[in-house]
């Protein structure tokens, strides 16, 4: 079942991988993956995935925020990413640690999405004005 798309059935998409099954919903086309004996999660290129890739290797995550600016990205695409990880956060639907087997707790995950949100929204508001 999708994670955000009342009794919406995933279908199985590609590519083929050994030991993980990739998942696309019909209706809001987010696509997920299972590793064997897993549950379901956003797949690889999510936003959220995309954000806890930054402190994969990190033993202080929240350390990396206060270095880094905004992400080259258009602002559209900023809002649509830190808006998908705000539903998260708001609405949680899985461990986002185990989108990317973090080796941070999920509080500390959570955290970390947090502050990048709140980091990318007023960044956004100095840049573009009210945007953000």
């Amino acid at each position: 079942m999708c994670l955000r798309c009342n009794g919406v059935e995933l279908v199985p998409s590609g590519p083929f991988v050994p030991k993980i099954e990739f998942f696309k919903c019909p209706a809001c086309h987010r696509q997920y993956a299972r590793k064997p004996g897993g549950s379901v999660t956003f797949r690889w290129l999510h936003p959220i995935s995309l954000v806890l890739y930054e402190i994969l290797f990190d033993s202080n995550p929240l350390q990396r925020l206060e270095k880094s600016g905004v992400p080259s990205k258009p602002p559209e695409e900023l809002l649509w990413m830190v808006e998908e990880i705000e539903l998260e956060l708001t609405h949680p639907t899985q461990q986002v640690r185990d989108i990317l087997d973090n080796p941070q707790t999920e509080e500390q995950c959570r955290q970390y999405l947090r502050e990048y949100v709140t980091g990318v929204r007023g960044r956004l508001r100095e840049k573009h004005g009210d945007q953000g």
